[in-house]
């Protein structure tokens, strides 16, 4: 196998080190039924219960049709409630079940859990970085797009 050139590139870390975070989130999550593209809605709509498909889509950049299908899956798992607005018949308004709010603290549990981790691998990294300044170069990474 030829040693991998662009090994040592920030795409390349950055890629492999969303993968692995993921994959540990969606471990974390397993065992509530929920994934990693399902739980950030879960925690959402507990933060901001009546919010429509549409600000979800605009607030984090999401794909109309990924967020349709997320909360279609939710809906059906009796998560989440989604109801025609009262005042414009074109959107929709997002709820939380109390299936859905049961749910809530052990996704957050999950999520807390994995924070502890990603701030315990930023704590150990050979150069001294606090949780801010990383989260601040994350932040401006995300500027790019």
């Amino acid at each position: 196998m030829v040693p991998d050139r662009n090994d040592n590139t920030m795409t390349k870390q950055l890629h492999v080190a969303s993968n692995i975070a993921t994959r540990t989130l969606e471990k974390r999550l397993k065992p509530f039924g929920v994934n990693g593209s399902q739980f950030f809605f879960i925690l959402k709509l507990h933060d901001d219960p009546g919010i429509t498909q549409d600000q979800l889509v605009r607030s984090d950049t999401l794909h109309q049709s990924n967020v349709n299908r997320e909360i279609a899956r939710l809906a059906s798992m009796g998560l989440v409630d989604k109801r025609q607005s009262k005042t414009d018949g074109r959107k929709y308004e997002l709820r939380l079940t109390a299936d859905g709010e049961a749910m809530y603290p052990k996704i957050k549990a999950a999520l807390d859990a994995q924070e502890e981790a990603l701030s315990a691998c930023i704590a150990a990294a050979p150069v001294q970085v606090s949780r801010e300044d990383f989260m601040a170069v994350l932040r401006q990474i995300k500027l790019m797009g």
